[in-house]
């Protein structure tokens, strides 16, 4: 918008400029042209009242030598009796005759310049003819000067115009663009983006309407983080009273899973009470959390005859901008599905690898591959499931700035690449 404001305020006062500086220039040629004819006339009305005496020949000589065309030797003089004094061309005759003929003032052009004719009447009918050459240089005398002036004049109307059009732009582009960047934060994740309200009343409306929305979207996701935590809160109870049924009846391991599932229980309160900002700052070591993972669902993987393996290339840490509750999750849900939806004895591999500024994790399977419809949508699954383990993973790598991708993997099954960039890379 700026530079379209910026294109049409110098279209405009190009048009107005030229509009006033065209005829004013041509108006100030027309001047020096008639101010340098004025001055030939008035030179050669001056000889006027000296030819009306009939003086002698040395008194016309000082007479024209008084005046500044003679001075200059642009005047000349054709007495009645053939007398002529001054320089003389052959063309003058004519005109000389014609202006006897005729005892009228007249002017004609030769070449660039002009010469002025005026007919004189003496005592006894006799005609004299005066002649001025008015030279190109004194016809355009002070034309370029005042046409520099001119465009000079015209520069600095058309660069006040641009400035002062670019500044008012500015107060309209500028809180323009920053409502835009604030817009783009909230779209990013970041709920305590807020817009700074200024500029025209039409930006500030806007800006203000958009701090509503983002103070209200704060709003409603904290409540359904309250509910989703209240609801998790809720499982505490039947939980309490199944380990304390468990504990009555000595059975050690479902007292070890209800512990289990109450740990997770409690992480998944803490996860929703969370403020959402603070996953932008989550950092946590990808390699690890994936060799941890996998050497728990090894044990199950043994006991299922299943070959397995873990690969981290190359070795050391793989920071990525998730927590480690999150990037735990979403191993566990990749290799879950691996036990849940292949059989028994079905090999799978494990493999962190870093490309460049982003880390990939791959967990392949030799197992029956995807169903034909590809990736499945959300809540929906063909195996009996909830359908929502993918989702949970997809949105893991979305919120560490990556993506997930279902593929054939080389063993002839499913695999699933979580691609998300280092948290190394600035």
């Amino acid at each position: 918008m700026r530079r379209r404001l910026l294109a049409v305020t110098l279209a405009v006062t190009t048009l107005l400029v030229a509009a006033f500086a065209v005829p004013l220039a041509l108006l100030v040629r027309e001047v020096a042209r008639d101010r340098a004819i004025t001055g030939a006339e008035r030179d050669m009305a001056a000889l006027a009242p000296v030819l009306a005496v009939d003086p002698d020949r040395a008194l016309l000589d000082a007479a024209m030598d008084l005046t500044a065309a003679g001075a200059e030797g642009r005047l000349s003089l054709w007495l009645a009796d053939g007398t002529h004094l001054g320089e003389a061309r052959p063309s003058d005759q004519e005109a000389v005759a014609l202006a006897r003929a005729q005892r009228v003032a007249f002017s004609r052009t030769v070449g660039r310049d002009v010469d002025v004719y005026a007919p004189v009447v003496l005592s006894g009918g006799a005609v004299a003819v005066l002649r001025v050459h008015v030279p190109d240089s004194r016809l355009h005398d002070g034309v370029t000067t005042a046409w520099s002036i001119l465009a000079v004049l015209a520069v600095a109307l058309l660069v006040l115009a641009v400035v002062a059009t670019d500044r008012l732009a500015r107060s309209v582009t500028r809180p323009a663009a920053e409502l835009a960047a604030t817009s783009r934060a909230l779209a990013s994740g970041d709920v305590t983006a807020r817009a700074e309200v200024g500029g025209p009343p039409e930006i500030v409306e806007a800006g203000a309407a958009l701090n509503v929305l983002a103070d209200r979207i704060d709003e409603l996701l904290a409540a359904e983080r309250e509910r989703v935590a209240d609801l998790s809160h809720r499982l505490r109870t039947p939980l309490t009273a199944l380990r304390l049924g468990a504990e009555g009846q000595g059975i050690e391991s479902l007292v070890h899973d209800v512990d289990r599932l109450e740990a997770e229980v409690t992480q998944l309160i803490r996860s929703a009470r969370r403020p959402l900002h603070d996953g932008m700052q989550a950092r946590c070591d990808l390699a690890a959390v994936v060799e941890e993972r996998a050497a728990f669902w090894g044990a199950l993987a043994d006991d299922d005859a299943r070959t397995w393996s873990c690969t981290i290339t190359p070795p050391g840490p793989h920071t990525v901008r998730l927590t480690t509750d999150d990037a735990a999750a979403a191993v566990d849900v990749l290799l879950g599905n691996v036990f849940a939806h292949t059989p028994e004895g079905t090999a799978y591999v494990v493999t962190v690898r870093r490309a460049g500024d982003r880390v990939q994790l791959t967990v392949a399977d030799a197992g029956p591959g995807l169903p034909s419809g590809g990736h499945p949508e959300r809540g929906v699954s063909g195996a009996g499931s909830t359908g929502l383990g993918l989702d949970i993973v997809s949105s893991a790598a979305r919120a560490a700035g990556g993506v997930l991708r279902l593929e054939r993997s080389s063993l002839g099954g499913a695999a699933a690449v979580i691609d998300v960039p280092s948290a190394d890379t600035p």
